[in-house]
């Protein structure tokens, strides 16, 4: 490789087709019971993979808040490609910062906006018995488009929050007036 940024290109990709359940020197699917297949190592790989974003686009900085608020132009909006299916707030944070300017807009992150959904009601908190807490839908979310579906990891079955096709035009439509 002839340049930093071809070799971060380059781990981008193989970091983004592990987050898809793929081996990136294979081409084939990662075993469903592979630790590299749990919510958290995704999470991690996705912070990660926004991280590499902003190095590869000069917009790096040491504490990750150079910029005080997520912007997006009409411009950009319309250019926004929404994963199929229903999806997590992390790729749904993804699709939309493929778009951004990097270089005027703080990136959208799948915690930050989890925050400003719980404070606008349509989603809320709740509480694990190992004394912590987790995103959980309420009496709102439907109409929003939120839902919560069963998942599995190593056996073991959990429940994620995600957002179906009408809650990713909710969030499209009105993102700026969300993240602001």
């Amino acid at each position: 490789m002839n340049s930093e940024n071809e070799k971060l290109e380059k781990a981008k990709t193989m970091l983004m087709k592990i987050v898809k359940g793929v081996d990136p020197l294979t081409g084939e699917l990662i075993n469903e019971e592979s630790f590299f297949n749990d919510p958290r190592i995704i999470r991690c790989f996705y912070f990660i993979s926004e991280v590499l974003d902003n190095v590869i686009s000069g917009a790096y900085s040491r504490t990750f808040s150079r910029f005080a608020e997520f912007i997006i132009t009409p411009e950009q909006k319309v250019k926004v490609v929404i994963t199929e299916g229903k999806i997590g707030v992390n790729e749904f944070s993804r699709c939309i910062n493929e778009c951004i300017d990097a270089n005027g807009s703080k990136k959208l992150t799948g915690v930050e906006l989890n925050k400003k959904l719980k404070k606008r009601g349509i989603l809320s908190e709740q509480p694990t018995p190992d004394g912590k807490t987790k995103t959980v839908t309420n009496e709102k979310s439907a109409e929003y488009g939120f839902e919560m579906d069963k998942r599995s990891f190593k056996g073991v079955e959990y429940e994620a929050v995600v957002i179906n096709n009408k809650g990713k035009k909710y969030l499209l439509d009105n993102i700026e007036a969300i993240m602001n």
